[in-house]
This record gives C-alpha cells, sequence and structure tokens, in this order.
C-alpha cells in the first residue's frame, strides 16, 4: 500500500515516483503480511529471478538509510496478520503475523537478486548515491530481518 496524493504524477513511471516519494519523506511505513513475503519466497538469488518490487522497494528504504542520500530517517513496518472470517469470534480482528508467519523468514534465500538489486543500483547511481553499500549485498533473507528488526521482533 502506497498512499502520496500529492507526488505520484499521472503518466509518470511508478517507480521513479514511488522511489522519489521515499527519498523525499523521513518516515516509510511499510505494511507486512504474508501476501507480501510469499512472492520473495520464490526468489531463488539468481538472474533469472522476476524482479521484485517489494524487495526493489525494502532494499532501496535500507539503502537510503546506509547512506543518507535521501531525508528517510527510519522505517517503521506494520506487521499484519491474515484477516480472520466472518464467523470468528475475533472478527473483525487480523491474526498474528508472527505466529502465522514464524517459519516464513526461514524460506527466503540467503543471497540478494540480482533484478531487484540492479533495479536499486542503477535508480541510485541516477541520483549520484553510487557506492558500497551493504543493502544492495543483502540477501531477500538479510533484507526482511532487518525489516523485522526496525519493528522490534
Amino acid at each position: 500500500v502506497f498512499l502520496d496524493t500529492k507526488r505520484l504524477v499521472k503518466g509518470e513511471d511508478w517507480q521513479e515516483g514511488f522511489l522519489g516519494g521515499l527519498m523525499r519523506t523521513l518516515v516509510a511505513v511499510p505494511l507486512v503480511s504474508a501476501g507480501m513475503l510469499q512472492p520473495m519466497a520464490r526468489l531463488e538469488g539468481g538472474d533469472d529471478d522476476p524482479r521484485d518490487n517489494v524487495l526493489v522497494e525494502l532494499t532501496f528504504m535500507q539503502a537510503l538509510i546506509e547512506s543518507g542520500g535521501g531525508s528517510l530517517e527510519t522505517v517503521y513496518p506494520v506487521m499484519v496478520g491474515k484477516p480472520r472470517p466472518p464467523d470468528d469470534p475475533q472478527y473483525p480482528y487480523t491474526g498474528n503475523f508472527f505466529q502465522e508467519n514464524s517459519q516464513m523468514l526461514y524460506q527466503l534465500h540467503d543471497n540478494s537478486s540480482p533484478p531487484s538489486t540492479r533495479t536499486v543500483a542503477a535508480y541510485l547511481a541516477r541520483r549520484g548515491l553510487s557506492g558500497d553499500m551493504p543493502a544492495l549485498t543483502r540477501g531477500v533473507r538479510s533484507a526482511v530481518a532487518d525489516l523485522f528488526a526496525r519493528q522490534g521482533a
């Protein structure tokens, strides 16, 4: 979910608009769910991986914080559990993200996903921020674990 009612321009490349928006914001609040993590579990860390846009965004956030190249000062993720069905006594609450997804982190690959990392590196280079950043070499699992750590998990 991305909420920007002022800066995303119709017809503009959404990724340019989104990453540019991240450069100009002070705090990013990504919503983390099983639906966000499941596609990343299919990444194998090779050149034939599909580019994962969520991984691009997470890697970009980490690179901005490491480089100080934008306004982003912190990332505060919100973990969202699966919605409960209407007949559940705890409806409309969601389930517990960590109970439901505790094993998901271990399904993520240790290697970085080159197509996603190249996208971030290219965008940073166009902004004069290329360089040696740990975010660009982190594996998929490390990128998500870093996000969890920012939430205090």
